[in-house]
């Protein structure tokens, strides 16, 4: 066990959510953009098994990604396996796009109930994509890993309590550890490390989802990838279409929907469609980009002088999507626009609106884009997050809430104004934006 401990590293939260599907036989997919931890999970469910009284004689874990394995066939490491570790109850298989038909292996075993678990990884939106989706239909279910949430940086850097009461008194470490946040992203090899050693992991990083699961895997090219993903980490929060990236990276508009669907594949970017009730005029508006790591993004594109907004609004997807919501963008015809649209199955859950800074005019345009959506929306209330300013406002019969972007990452329950019990009143004196 002493030398698993020493793999398991930071604890991550959705290894609650992992353990909590145990009880189903489903084979569990585990993918994300690549070293944002994904085998320090496998290892952590490992470590969580052995602690729950499994025999590690009984546990397996197969890395795809290894030189050594990549060069064989699986059919004969399923000859392997079955020899050398017969007695195999839990089988964790990691990166396992690196090898042709796996699915179909997976699903015989899941069928016959030769183990009691599967655990599959891997850094590719393949993963779940239809035709695999098709094979293990009714038998599978995917949690992504996300580079490290707020809360995991916090414990990272030994961050004593979440308790609403530490957290306002200590609010200028806490101011402190947000703003090199959203400068140095989560991925866990970079926490600890100096400037010049997280730009040079984050820049290997990018180089290998380039190289690696995209230019190898899709036979493309490696330097079109590179332009179009440089465009679009440069352009962060921003809308795009097809033609204009063709435009800014010279190449033509096929040649954009292609690299950019192998971007999102390997989940170097992320998209965010505009909300509409009609289908058609949802597939029809332009999409907006984002980073799977703000730190990423910061060390291998342009980066503007004063770029917080737009990273901070990177963020609140980020933390969106690893909560499990589906949001959107929203903007109406006179131009008035929310940033993320939370929508449950049939029911809009949220309105969120972004400001780093909600003083003078921008506080001004800022509510009256979020009360015209809350009409629209038929919504009572919504939430503006904000770098540090703490306020409720009333507008006629709507509640606008603003909320500092670190309580609202420490706080799952907060969607749209709804309060964590664990968190007080508003900090008396906050008054940044006034």
């Amino acid at each position: 066990m002493s030398e698993l401990g020493s793999l398991t590293g930071v604890e991550r939260d959705i290894r609650t959510d992992i353990r909590r599907a145990m009880d189903l036989r489903h084979i569990k997919d585990v993918i994300g953009v690549r070293r944002a931890g994904k085998t320090t999970t496998l290892y952590q469910i490992i470590a969580a098994l052995i602690e729950d009284g499994a025999d590690p004689r009984e546990i397996a874990l197969l890395n795809l990604d290894d030189p050594e394995l990549s060069k064989t066939g699986f059919k004969n490491l399923v000859k392997t396996l079955e020899k050398m570790h017969p007695s195999t109850k839990y089988l964790f298989l990691d990166e396992v796009q690196q090898k042709e038909e796996w699915e179909r292996w997976i699903r015989t075993w899941y069928d016959t109930q030769r183990f009691e678990q599967i655990f599959v990884s891997g850094s590719s939106a393949s993963l779940i994509s239809r035709d695999v989706g098709r094979v293990l239909s009714g038998r599978h279910t995917t949690f992504t890993i996300f580079p490290f949430s707020f809360r995991e940086f916090l414990k990272f850097h030994e961050w004593k309590s979440f308790e609403g009461e530490y957290l306002y008194h200590n609010r200028n470490e806490l101011l402190h550890y947000q703003e090199r946040y959203l400068e140095e992203g989560g991925f866990p090899e970079t926490l600890g490390k100096t400037d010049a050693q997280k730009e040079l992991i984050l820049t290997n990083i990018y180089n290998d989802i380039l190289s690696r699961d995209i230019a190898a895997r899709f036979n493309a090219s490696y330097d079109i990838s590179k332009r179009i993903s440089y465009h679009l980490l440069s352009n962060v929060s921003n809308e795009f279409s097809y033609n204009r990236v063709a435009q800014a990276t010279d190449v033509s508009a096929d040649t954009a929907d292609k690299y950019i669907n192998y971007l999102l594949e390997a989940f170097l970017i992320l998209e965010l469609d505009f909300f509409s009730y009609k289908t058609r005029e949802q597939f029809k508006r332009n999409k907006k980009a984002y980073a799977i790591d703000t730190g990423l993004r910061n060390a291998v594109s342009f980066k503007f002088m004063e770029d917080k907004s737009s990273l901070m609004e990177n963020v609140i997807l980020l933390e969106l999507l690893r909560r499990g919501y589906n949001p959107f963008y929203w903007k109406d015809k006179q131009g008035m626009e929310v940033d993320f649209l939370v929508r449950g199955k049939e029911e809009t859950l949220g309105l969120v609106q972004s400001c780093w800074d909600p003083s003078g005019e921008t506080r001004e345009r800022e509510v009256e884009s979020l009360t015209t959506a809350l009409d629209a929306f038929k919504m009572k209330e919504g939430c503006i997050l904000t770098e540090d300013y703490e306020e409720e406002e009333q507008v006629e019969e709507k509640k606008i809430h603003f909320i500092p972007l670190w309580k609202w990452l420490l706080s799952p329950s907060i969607l749209a104004g709804r309060e964590n019990r664990n968190f007080g009143g508003r900090v008396e004196g906050s008054d940044r934006a006034s």
